[in-house]
Protein backbone atom coordinates (compact mmCIF):
# COMPACT_ATOMS: atom_id res chain seq x y z
CA UNK A 1 0.00 0.00 0.00
CA UNK A 2 1.42 3.60 -0.98
CA UNK A 3 1.02 5.91 1.56
CA UNK A 4 -0.04 9.31 0.31
CA UNK A 5 0.66 11.42 3.52
CA UNK A 6 -0.14 14.83 4.59
CA UNK A 7 1.54 15.84 8.07
CA UNK A 8 0.64 18.26 10.51
CA UNK A 9 3.42 19.69 12.02
CA UNK A 10 7.04 19.21 11.33
CA UNK A 11 9.59 20.61 14.15
CA UNK A 12 12.35 18.14 14.53
CA UNK A 13 10.97 15.20 15.41
CA UNK A 14 8.69 15.03 11.76
CA UNK A 15 11.78 16.59 10.51
CA UNK A 16 13.88 13.77 11.13
CA UNK A 17 11.25 11.41 10.11
CA UNK A 18 10.65 13.33 7.03
CA UNK A 19 14.28 12.78 5.41
CA UNK A 20 14.22 9.37 5.62
CA UNK A 21 9.96 8.95 4.48
CA UNK A 22 10.72 10.98 1.51
CA UNK A 23 13.42 8.64 -0.10
CA UNK A 24 10.96 5.73 0.12
CA UNK A 25 9.04 4.91 -3.16
CA UNK A 26 6.04 3.76 -1.15
CA UNK A 27 5.32 7.08 0.72
CA UNK A 28 4.30 10.16 -0.87
CA UNK A 29 4.90 13.25 0.83
CA UNK A 30 1.45 15.48 -0.49
CA UNK A 31 0.95 17.99 2.26
CA UNK A 32 2.81 19.99 4.93
CA UNK A 33 0.89 22.16 7.61
CA UNK A 34 2.97 23.87 10.43
CA UNK A 35 2.77 27.69 11.79
CA UNK A 36 6.04 28.15 11.38
CA UNK A 37 6.78 29.65 7.53
CA UNK A 38 10.67 28.74 8.44
CA UNK A 39 9.62 25.65 8.93
CA UNK A 40 7.65 24.78 5.64
CA UNK A 41 10.87 26.55 3.96
CA UNK A 42 13.14 24.18 5.14
CA UNK A 43 10.89 20.30 3.63
CA UNK A 44 10.36 22.33 0.56
CA UNK A 45 14.39 22.66 0.07
CA UNK A 46 14.83 19.02 1.46
CA UNK A 47 12.34 17.85 -1.15
CA UNK A 48 14.56 19.77 -4.08
CA UNK A 49 17.65 18.58 -2.50
CA UNK A 50 16.49 15.12 -3.27
CA UNK A 51 14.83 15.64 -6.48
CA UNK A 52 11.45 14.48 -5.13
CA UNK A 53 8.19 16.34 -5.79
CA UNK A 54 7.81 19.70 -3.50
CA UNK A 55 4.79 18.97 -0.93
CA UNK A 56 2.19 21.56 -0.82
CA UNK A 57 2.37 23.78 2.43
CA UNK A 58 0.11 25.70 4.34
CA UNK A 59 0.53 27.80 8.09
CA UNK A 60 -3.22 26.78 8.27
CA UNK A 61 -3.71 22.75 9.29
CA UNK A 62 -7.58 23.02 8.90
CA UNK A 63 -7.09 24.43 5.77
CA UNK A 64 -4.24 22.25 4.39
CA UNK A 65 -7.18 19.04 5.14
CA UNK A 66 -9.73 20.80 3.54
CA UNK A 67 -7.96 21.12 0.49
CA UNK A 68 -5.82 18.08 0.13
CA UNK A 69 -8.02 15.65 1.85
CA UNK A 70 -8.99 14.06 -1.82
CA UNK A 71 -5.40 13.79 -2.69
CA UNK A 72 -4.15 12.07 0.27
CA UNK A 73 -4.83 8.90 2.28
CA UNK A 74 -3.33 9.47 5.68
CA UNK A 75 -2.23 11.82 8.19
CA UNK A 76 0.81 12.07 10.33
CA UNK A 77 0.37 14.53 13.40
CA UNK A 78 3.54 16.07 15.29
CA UNK A 79 2.45 18.79 17.22
CA UNK A 80 1.77 20.41 20.48
CA UNK A 81 0.07 17.89 22.83
CA UNK A 82 -2.90 19.76 23.48
CA UNK A 83 -3.77 19.95 19.10
CA UNK A 84 -3.84 16.27 19.11
CA UNK A 85 -7.52 15.53 19.34
CA UNK A 86 -8.85 18.46 17.29
CA UNK A 87 -6.53 17.76 14.26
CA UNK A 88 -6.85 13.38 14.55
CA UNK A 89 -10.71 14.07 14.80
CA UNK A 90 -10.91 16.26 11.74
CA UNK A 91 -8.44 13.51 9.54
CA UNK A 92 -10.79 11.38 10.72
CA UNK A 93 -14.19 12.94 9.43
CA UNK A 94 -12.44 13.56 6.51
CA UNK A 95 -12.30 9.95 5.99
CA UNK A 96 -8.19 9.67 6.50
CA UNK A 97 -6.51 7.36 8.27
CA UNK A 98 -4.25 8.65 11.09
CA UNK A 99 -0.55 8.05 12.56
CA UNK A 100 -0.84 10.69 15.86
CA UNK A 101 2.25 11.46 17.95
CA UNK A 102 2.31 10.55 21.89
CA UNK A 103 0.52 11.56 24.36
CA UNK A 104 -2.92 10.53 22.39
CA UNK A 105 -4.86 13.09 23.85
CA UNK A 106 -4.94 15.33 27.18
CA UNK A 107 -7.92 14.03 28.98
CA UNK A 108 -10.46 11.21 29.12
CA UNK A 109 -12.92 13.56 27.50
CA UNK A 110 -10.62 13.78 24.21
CA UNK A 111 -9.97 10.35 24.21
CA UNK A 112 -13.33 8.85 24.42
CA UNK A 113 -14.08 12.04 21.59
CA UNK A 114 -11.80 10.53 19.30
CA UNK A 115 -12.76 7.23 19.93
CA UNK A 116 -16.25 8.40 18.38
CA UNK A 117 -15.04 9.83 15.44
CA UNK A 118 -13.14 6.26 14.88
CA UNK A 119 -16.05 4.55 15.06
CA UNK A 120 -17.93 7.30 12.65
CA UNK A 121 -15.31 6.88 10.26
CA UNK A 122 -14.40 3.72 10.01
CA UNK A 123 -10.36 4.80 9.15
CA UNK A 124 -7.00 3.46 11.41
CA UNK A 125 -5.83 5.65 13.72
CA UNK A 126 -2.34 4.52 15.61
CA UNK A 127 -0.16 6.02 18.40
CA UNK A 128 3.21 6.54 18.05
CA UNK A 129 4.54 5.20 21.31
CA UNK A 130 7.76 3.56 20.48
CA UNK A 131 6.98 0.81 23.86
CA UNK A 132 3.10 0.37 22.13
CA UNK A 133 4.52 -0.57 18.83
CA UNK A 134 7.66 -2.33 20.02
CA UNK A 135 7.64 -6.55 19.87
CA UNK A 136 8.92 -6.91 23.10
CA UNK A 137 6.40 -5.12 24.94
CA UNK A 138 3.78 -6.65 23.52
CA UNK A 139 5.36 -10.28 24.09
CA UNK A 140 6.12 -9.30 27.80
CA UNK A 141 2.34 -8.69 27.48
CA UNK A 142 1.06 -11.50 26.24
CA UNK A 143 3.33 -13.78 28.64
CA UNK A 144 1.77 -11.86 31.80
CA UNK A 145 -1.76 -12.78 30.43
CA UNK A 146 -0.60 -16.49 29.98
CA UNK A 147 0.76 -16.68 33.27
CA UNK A 148 4.64 -17.86 31.20
CA UNK A 149 6.65 -16.56 34.51
CA UNK A 150 4.03 -17.00 37.04
CA UNK A 151 2.07 -14.41 38.55
CA UNK A 152 3.14 -11.24 37.94
CA UNK A 153 3.04 -9.75 42.18
CA UNK A 154 4.12 -6.27 41.62
CA UNK A 155 5.86 -3.95 39.34
CA UNK A 156 7.57 -1.04 39.65
CA UNK A 157 8.45 2.00 36.65
CA UNK A 158 11.11 4.47 36.71
CA UNK A 159 11.87 7.38 34.25
CA UNK A 160 14.02 10.06 34.52
CA UNK A 161 16.12 12.92 32.41
CA UNK A 162 17.42 16.43 32.27
CA UNK A 163 14.43 17.82 31.04
CA UNK A 164 13.63 20.58 33.42
CA UNK A 165 16.67 22.36 31.94
CA UNK A 166 16.70 21.26 28.35
CA UNK A 167 12.98 22.26 28.00
CA UNK A 168 13.44 25.52 29.58
CA UNK A 169 10.98 28.20 28.18
CA UNK A 170 10.00 25.88 25.09
CA UNK A 171 6.21 24.86 24.90
CA UNK A 172 7.09 21.39 26.73
CA UNK A 173 6.96 23.77 29.82
CA UNK A 174 3.87 25.08 29.27
CA UNK A 175 0.66 23.91 30.48
CA UNK A 176 -1.64 25.48 28.40
CA UNK A 177 0.01 23.44 25.27
CA UNK A 178 1.72 20.69 27.39
CA UNK A 179 -1.37 19.60 29.25
CA UNK A 180 1.46 18.42 31.61
CA UNK A 181 5.08 18.42 32.41
CA UNK A 182 7.76 15.74 32.46
CA UNK A 183 4.93 12.82 33.49
CA UNK A 184 3.25 13.56 30.44
CA UNK A 185 6.01 14.11 28.34
CA UNK A 186 8.81 11.31 28.61
CA UNK A 187 6.68 10.18 31.16
CA UNK A 188 4.18 9.20 28.64
CA UNK A 189 6.15 6.48 27.42
CA UNK A 190 6.36 5.04 31.17
CA UNK A 191 2.45 5.53 31.90
CA UNK A 192 1.46 4.01 28.44
CA UNK A 193 3.74 1.20 28.18
CA UNK A 194 3.48 0.48 32.27
CA UNK A 195 -0.46 0.52 31.56
CA UNK A 196 -0.03 -1.88 28.68
CA UNK A 197 2.01 -4.69 30.82
CA UNK A 198 -0.83 -4.11 33.70
CA UNK A 199 -3.15 -5.87 31.76
CA UNK A 200 -5.93 -5.67 34.59
CA UNK A 201 -7.87 -2.09 35.24
CA UNK A 202 -7.07 0.38 37.58
CA UNK A 203 -9.19 0.21 41.00
CA UNK A 204 -6.65 3.44 42.96
CA UNK A 205 -4.55 5.82 42.42
CA UNK A 206 -2.37 7.70 44.74
CA UNK A 207 0.01 10.51 43.50
CA UNK A 208 2.15 13.28 44.32
CA UNK A 209 3.83 15.86 42.15
CA UNK A 210 6.35 18.48 42.46
CA UNK A 211 7.45 21.55 40.10
CA UNK A 212 10.95 22.40 41.62
CA UNK A 213 10.23 26.33 40.74
CA UNK A 214 8.80 25.30 36.86
CA UNK A 215 5.50 25.82 35.56
CA UNK A 216 5.07 22.00 35.14
CA UNK A 217 5.21 18.93 36.64
CA UNK A 218 9.35 18.05 36.96
CA UNK A 219 8.77 14.99 39.72
CA UNK A 220 5.85 12.64 40.10
CA UNK A 221 5.65 9.50 42.04
CA UNK A 222 2.34 7.49 41.59
CA UNK A 223 1.27 4.24 43.46
CA UNK A 224 -1.41 2.07 42.45
CA UNK A 225 -3.41 -0.97 42.58
CA UNK A 226 -5.34 -3.26 40.08
CA UNK A 227 -8.17 -5.13 40.04
CA UNK A 228 -6.71 -8.43 40.57
CA UNK A 229 -4.66 -6.75 43.78
CA UNK A 230 -1.44 -6.39 41.79
CA UNK A 231 0.15 -2.99 42.88
CA UNK A 232 2.52 -1.24 41.39
CA UNK A 233 4.67 2.39 41.36
CA UNK A 234 5.53 4.92 38.15
CA UNK A 235 8.16 7.60 39.31
CA UNK A 236 9.32 9.99 36.80
CA UNK A 237 12.20 12.55 37.78
CA UNK A 238 13.03 15.14 35.35
CA UNK A 239 15.77 16.76 36.95
CA UNK A 240 19.39 14.44 36.41
CA UNK A 241 21.05 13.13 34.37
CA UNK A 242 20.51 10.86 31.08
CA UNK A 243 17.54 9.86 29.70
CA UNK A 244 16.29 6.45 30.93
CA UNK A 245 13.79 4.07 32.21
CA UNK A 246 13.48 1.20 33.58
CA UNK A 247 10.09 -1.10 34.00
CA UNK A 248 10.49 -3.72 36.66
CA UNK A 249 8.23 -6.98 36.69
CA UNK A 250 8.41 -9.12 39.41
CA UNK A 251 7.18 -12.42 38.98
CA UNK A 252 7.13 -15.61 41.52
CA UNK A 253 9.26 -17.39 39.15
CA UNK A 254 11.87 -14.74 37.75
CA UNK A 255 12.48 -10.87 37.77
CA UNK A 256 11.88 -9.22 34.08
CA UNK A 257 13.15 -5.50 33.53
CA UNK A 258 11.86 -3.60 29.94
CA UNK A 259 12.70 -0.25 29.36
CA UNK A 260 9.81 1.77 28.16
CA UNK A 261 10.39 2.67 24.37
CA UNK A 262 10.90 -1.26 24.34
CA UNK A 263 14.23 -1.26 23.15
CA UNK A 264 15.35 -3.94 25.24
CA UNK A 265 14.14 -6.40 28.08
CA UNK A 266 16.14 -8.84 30.71
CA UNK A 267 14.98 -11.58 32.26
CA UNK A 268 16.40 -12.49 35.74
CA UNK A 269 16.19 -16.27 36.21
CA UNK A 270 16.20 -17.82 40.53
CA UNK A 271 19.89 -17.79 40.09
CA UNK A 272 20.66 -14.85 38.90
CA UNK A 273 21.33 -15.50 35.36
CA UNK A 274 20.09 -12.90 32.75
CA UNK A 275 19.32 -12.85 29.44
CA UNK A 276 19.22 -10.26 27.36
CA UNK A 277 17.64 -8.79 24.25
CA UNK A 278 17.58 -5.41 22.25
CA UNK A 279 15.41 -4.31 19.35
CA UNK A 280 14.91 -0.99 18.04
CA UNK A 281 11.11 -0.04 17.43
CA UNK A 282 11.25 2.95 16.47
CA UNK A 283 12.49 3.19 13.08
CA UNK A 284 10.15 0.74 12.35
CA UNK A 285 7.23 3.41 12.95
CA UNK A 286 6.25 3.61 9.08
CA UNK A 287 6.42 0.41 8.06
CA UNK A 288 4.12 -0.90 11.17
CA UNK A 289 1.18 1.99 10.07
CA UNK A 290 1.32 0.55 6.42
CA UNK A 291 1.08 -3.32 7.72
CA UNK A 292 -2.08 -1.90 10.17
CA UNK A 293 -3.12 -0.25 7.28
CA UNK A 294 -2.98 -3.33 5.02
CA UNK A 295 -4.19 -5.80 7.80
CA UNK A 296 -1.39 -7.72 8.04
CA UNK A 297 -1.21 -7.12 12.03
CA UNK A 298 -3.98 -5.91 14.60
CA UNK A 299 -3.31 -2.11 15.32
CA UNK A 300 -0.55 -2.31 18.58
CA UNK A 301 -0.70 1.05 19.56
CA UNK A 302 -5.14 1.98 19.16
CA UNK A 303 -6.79 4.47 20.26
CA UNK A 304 -8.57 1.92 23.45
CA UNK A 305 -4.80 1.76 24.61
CA UNK A 306 -4.76 5.45 24.49
CA UNK A 307 -8.01 5.64 26.79
CA UNK A 308 -6.90 3.47 29.13
CA UNK A 309 -3.77 5.71 29.39
CA UNK A 310 -5.65 9.07 29.78
CA UNK A 311 -7.83 7.68 32.36
CA UNK A 312 -5.02 6.77 34.42
CA UNK A 313 -3.20 10.11 33.56
CA UNK A 314 -6.82 12.43 34.99
CA UNK A 315 -6.64 10.06 38.01
CA UNK A 316 -2.74 11.34 38.64
CA UNK A 317 -3.68 14.66 38.22
CA UNK A 318 -6.57 14.06 40.60
CA UNK A 319 -4.89 13.28 43.34
CA UNK A 320 -1.71 15.63 42.96
CA UNK A 321 -3.85 18.11 42.87
CA UNK A 322 -5.45 16.67 46.50
CA UNK A 323 -2.08 16.17 48.10
CA UNK A 324 -2.51 12.66 47.12
CA UNK A 325 -5.11 11.52 48.40
CA UNK A 326 -6.60 8.31 46.13
CA UNK A 327 -8.46 8.54 43.28
CA UNK A 328 -11.26 5.17 43.62
CA UNK A 329 -11.92 4.10 39.67
CA UNK A 330 -13.67 1.00 39.96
Amino acid sequence: MNLKLGIIGCGVKASQYIATWIERKDVEIVCIADNNEEALTRIRKLAVDRSKPEPYTNVDWQEMLKQQSDNINCVYICTPHVAHADQAIMALDLRLDVLLEKPMVTTVAEAKALQLAQERSGKELVVAYQGGLSPLVHQLKKDIQTGTYGKLVSLSANIWENWADTYTGHWKQMPEISGGGFMFDTGAHLMNTTSMLCDKEFTSISALMQNHDKPVDIVTVVMGQLTDGTLFTMQACGETIGCTSRIECYFSKCIIRICAWGRWIEIEDKDGNITRKEQESANNLINIFQQTLKGEMENPSAIKQGLKMAILWDAIKESAGNKGQAVTLM
